[in-house]
Parts: C-alpha cells; sequence; structure tokens
C-alpha cells in the first residue's frame, strides 16, 4: 500500500488517529529522505510561531493542494508525482522559513509556557512525549541523531520516553541530568540553587553530575530523588506515583485534605469566591481526585455525593452548608 501524503498534513493540523499515526511512523522509517522530510514537519509542527501563524483554513488550502497533486500522478509520471509532493511539503513549510530567516541556521527549538499557563503536551520527533508545567522552558534540537537523544529542561515536565537501547534519552538541567532508554518520569528542576526532584514512574534511569558521573545507581518505580547541588546529597523516598504526576493529566489529587485546602484551590480555578458555613465543615477532611475539566458544579456534586453537604452559586459567590 502506497503511502498516503494527505497525512503530512493532518499530523501538522494534529488531526492524525493512532492509526494514522502509526502508519506514518513506519514510512518515516523506510529512507533518509523521509526521515529528513519527518525532522522538518517536527520542526514546524512544535515552533510556536507556526501554530501562531497555523489556521484551518491554511491546513484545508494545504490538503487540497496535496490531494490536487497526488490525483494528477500516474504511472509514466512517477518522477513528476514526487517532485510534485516535496513541493508541497515545502509550501506547508513556509512557516519555518519565515521564523529561521534568510541565512539563519537554527539548531534548536524553545518551548516555552509562560507561568499561571495551562500545561502544554508535546511531541518529539522519535515519538516520545513530554508534558511542560506551568513555568516550564524545553530546548530541543533540530533533529535526534541515530546514537543520541537529548533536550535541555528549566521547570517541570513529565516524560513518556520510547525506547531506544541504542539512543540514550538524556534531559539535561542546570544542576544535573537524566538518563534513560524508555521510561515515563517526573523531574522539576527548581529555582536556581534549589534542589531538582525526579520521580521514576516506570522503568529504570540514571541520575548524573555534569560531569557526566553517576550519581545514583539504581531507581525504583515509585521512588522520588531529591537532589540538593550545594551538598551533592540524595534523599531517597517513597512516593504515589498517581499523586506525584496527576499534574500532566490535568487533575487535582488530594489526600486526606481539608475541605478549606480543597475549595481555595477550587477558588483560584474558577476565579470565584467559596463560603463555607463553619469551621466544622472546613476542617472536614477529603480524599478525592478532581479533574480540571469538570464544571464547579460538577465537582462540588461530588463532594456531595461523598459528604451530606448543600451548595449554592450565586454568579462568583458560592456558599456550602451542612
Amino acid at each position: 500500500m502506497e503511502f498516503e501524503y494527505t497525512l503530512l498534513a493532518k499530523y501538522l493540523a494534529e488531526e492524525l488517529s493512532p492509526e494514522e499515526l502509526a502508519q506514518m511512523m513506519q514510512w518515516r522509517t523506510l529512507s533518509p529522505h523521509n526521515q529528513q522530510l519527518f525532522e522538518q514537519l517536527v520542526k514546524a509542527r512544535i515552533t510556536n510561531r507556526f501554530l501562531e501563524y497555523n489556521s484551518p483554513e491554511r491546513v484545508d488550502t494545504a490538503l487540497q493542494a496535496i490531494a490536487g497533486e497526488i490525483n494528477k500522478r500516474n504511472v509514466r509520471q512517477r518522477f513528476l508525482y514526487w517532485s510534485s509532493c516535496a513541493a508541497v511539503i515545502l509550501f506547508l513549510l513556509t512557516a519555518t522559513w519565515f521564523y529561521y530567516g534568510p541565512g539563519q541556521e537554527e539548531t534548536f527549538l524553545h518551548i516555552a509556557v509562560e507561568q499561571g499557563a495551562e500545561s502544554k503536551k508535546v511531541e518529539l520527533a522519535d515519538g516520545s512525549v513530554v508534558w511542560l508545567n506551568s513555568g516550564t522552558t524545553l530546548q530541543i534540537p533540530a533533529g535526534f541523531s541515530p546514537s543520541s537523544r537529548w533536550v535541555r529542561l528549566q521547570g517541570e515536565a513529565y516524560f513518556d520516553v520510547v525506547s531506544n537501547p541504542v539512543a540514550p534519552f538524556v534531559v539535561e538541567t542546570e544542576r544535573m541530568d537524566v538518563r534513560v532508554v524508555g521510561t515515563s518520569f517526573n523531574i522539576n528542576t527548581g529555582q536556581d540553587g534549589q534542589a531538582v526532584e525526579t520521580v521514576l514512574a516506570s522503568g529504570k534511569m540514571e541520575l548524573l553530575d555534569k560531569k557526566d558521573r553517576k550519581l545514583l545507581i539504581s531507581m525504583l518505580p515509585g521512588e522520588k530523588v531529591t537532589y540538593l547541588p550545594e551538598t551533592h546529597e540524595l534523599l531517597v523516598s517513597p512516593v504515589d506515583i498517581n499523586v506525584s504526576t496527576a499534574w500532566h493529566l490535568r487533575q487535582m489529587i488530594f489526600e486526606n485534605t481539608s475541605l478549606r485546602e480543597i475549595v481555595n484551590k477550587l477558588s483560584m480555578l474558577f476565579d470565584v469566591n467559596i463560603n463555607l458555613e463553619s469551621k466544622q465543615l472546613a476542617d472536614r477532611r477529603y480524599r478525592c481526585v478532581i479533574n480540571k475539566e469538570e464544571t464547579l458544579a460538577e465537582i462540588l456534586e461530588h463532594l456531595k455525593y461523598m459528604t451530606p453537604l448543600e451548595y449554592s452559586i450565586e454568579g462568583k459567590e458560592v456558599f456550602i452548608k451542612e
């Protein structure tokens, strides 16, 4: 079955189904040309300026252009077919030209999530996925080499790394580095001079100092390692992975948390003022998971189901009573 080139445009528009994505991942391994083209697509997709430049109308135009070029193909025009496809891809990548500019040669891309903004999901060229938390910056090379994969991080991110024993994946931070083959983990670099926290969700990982020396021989899933750069101390403690990494799934997890603490977070999330009737009600403790996609009324209904309480929402004022 021949590759359907409309998938490239759908990839840029983030409209691929899982089956179509698997088909494109297989296509990129068929030749160095395909791999190079795929890396250009990745650059276009993850560059913020491209995302701002892109629009549904532009994507629709690109899809129509590709479909038109493919429909013109016949067996005797195979060379022209490949040339036309390349021309269409160049059209799709016009956004990267104005980003880099004539005569400039960028070797990496920066993706930044502003303080207070929602977390952002980024797919890397090797198929690995990164979720960036608020106030985080990720630096990505234009493409990974066959023998190594690396990124630079400042802030907090959750990584789900595709396994590749030949090309280890390294996260560089200012204080220490993390090296894995195929693993899921959370890392928070903290502020300048502060501790670096790493939580292993699955797989194996190595912690390295800036001279590439191992700081820790082994780390088990469900462990959090806190590295104190001033004293070069390592503190290892068990954690609940679901709680420690909940932010990247847009969840808030509360363990033995008072209703007062919960409504304080809800007040900030929904920009409302929540009034509790009594101190006894405010001190009541909960163990629950709250999805940020839910409405305030839906969340209050969940709390109502767990504990006898009543609530009313009057504009930006919310009242909760026994």
